[in-house]
């Protein structure tokens, strides 16, 4: 059977002290590179940027809170410093 996936936006800002490696950082979100599904961009500036993505819905969708806790842990073993928050879009 397959998977339901929820749409969510994820609002992104460089944390203190990594203002330089912004940029990279939303670049490797976008790429999907690491083979998971890439972010799409909504919006972005030097600082602050807006993107939209889905994920298989599990326990870490059951609010936007515990999904903003399980993206910024797998974005802390991916060396990703950014301040997120989350949207679900249901």
């Amino acid at each position: 059977m397959p998977a339901a996936f929820i749409p969510f936006t994820m609002r992104a800002t460089a944390r203190k002290g990594h203002q330089e490696d912004f940029r990279t950082d939303i670049e490797r979100l976008t790429s999907g590179r690491d083979g998971r599904s890439p972010l799409s961009m909504v919006t972005s500036t030097n600082t602050a940027a807006c993107l939209q993505g889905a994920i298989a819905e599990s326990e870490h969708t059951a609010s936007a809170a515990s999904l903003a806790r399980h993206l910024a842990d797998r974005l802390s073993t991916k060396d990703i410093h950014l301040d997120i928050t989350v949207s679900l879009d249901r």
